[in-house]
């Protein structure tokens, strides 16, 4: 004997095979855990005598500013077609302008021992005596598999008038490619900001320096 099935209950059937259909698939996007990365600090050259007396005591790291295609927490990868795609199961441990001062003013603080280098924000109970700032349109791995950072840094001595500010565009990308793996990813952006790092020391010593007396007046 034949049997029929009332329409309403075969759309009924096939709607509850697309649920259980698609709480398998979540299921199995869920099961593969988020990894969050960190920059690390990088060592470098510390700055010679000369430098290191020419800039003040202490500095303050600004937190970095980033563009609103950059404010994401997760790993940023170019692919073809100028499409920006999300690195799966890899985020950054803290928002990604943060975590850049944070590993710029660890960078500075092995490449000035003696110095006093903080991030903004940080509870120090000491008042700067000169500024840096970084602002990012990349921080990403481009379309050929190199990590790219690109952006503005700046520096200003407390006090002084913003005529006397000085300002670089820094392009860096990596000699090699950087690979398929998140991990590969973040240790090549981290020694990229090792070199931001570097080029941050020579722009604070291209400061001018304050008149003797306005120097005196501030310790």
């Amino acid at each position: 004997m034949k049997r029929f099935f009332h329409p309403s209950f075969v759309r009924s059937c096939g709607l509850l095979g697309a649920v259980c259909l698609g709480g398998v698939l979540l299921a199995g996007c869920s099961s593969t855990p988020t990894t969050y990365y960190v920059l690390a600090p990088q060592t470098g050259p510390v700055a010679s005598p000369v430098i290191q007396a020419a800039l003040p005591q202490a500095i303050e790291v600004l937190t970095p500013s980033i563009t609103s295609r950059l404010d994401r927490d997760g790993l940023l990868r170019v692919m073809q077609d100028a499409q920006d795609h999300m690195v799966p199961a890899a985020a950054w441990s803290e928002p990604l302008g943060e975590m850049l001062g944070h590993a710029l003013a660890a960078n500075l603080r092995q490449r000035l021992p003696g110095h006093v280098l903080f991030s903004q924000n940080d509870s120090v109970a000491v008042t700067a005596g000169a500024y840096l700032e970084l602002s990012l349109s990349r921080f990403e791995q481009d379309v050929s598999g190199h990590a790219v950072i690109t952006g503005v840094l700046s520096a200003h001595r407390a006090g002084a008038p913003d005529s006397q500010a000085r300002a670089v565009n820094v392009q860096w990308v990596s000699p090699q490619p950087v690979g398929t793996k998140p991990a590969d990813m973040v240790r090549v952006l981290a020694e990229g900001v090792g070199v931001l790092s570097d080029q941050a020391i020579q722009l604070l010593y291209s400061l001018p320096a304050l008149p003797v007396h306005e120097e005196a007046s501030s310790l």
